[in-house]
């Protein structure tokens, strides 16, 4: 789960966000947030759902939406997918063509994919 959160937070920063984890809404806290500028609302808020509860984990990004209009993420294992569908079918529907799930393979691919190429411009002198 850290380390997860560690490679979303990073590839925030080679994106030029400003990056956030553990960033509270309300009494909660959300795993990883972007922000365009320092005094902003997030633009994005990631929840990473490996094992645990994925009921709360939609809650805190739903939230995010109402009040931020955030783009939300959830990032997890496939085993995860087919319950997070059904409870966007049920509970979720509100959010359910504005989350993104994003499975872990995926962040993992990204990331190491970001810092390829963050350490190939730096070696041929580009920014």
């Amino acid at each position: 789960h850290d380390k997860v959160k560690d490679m979303i937070f990073e590839i925030g920063k080679m994106h030029r966000y400003i990056t956030d984890k553990e960033y509270e809404i309300n009494a909660d806290r959300l795993d990883v947030v972007w922000r365009r500028v320092e005094k902003s609302v997030p633009t994005y808020a990631f929840e990473i759902q490996i094992g645990g509860d994925l009921y709360h984990a939609l809650a805190k990004l739903k939230h995010a939406y109402d009040i931020w209009n955030s783009n939300i993420n959830i990032v997890t294992g496939e085993e995860n997918r087919s319950k997070i569908e059904e409870l966007l079918s049920g509970t979720f529907h509100e959010i359910r063509n504005v989350l993104n799930i994003i499975n872990l393979k995926q962040i993992k691919d990204l990331y190491a994919l970001q810092v390829m190429d963050v350490k190939l411009r730096k070696e041929i002198g580009l920014p």
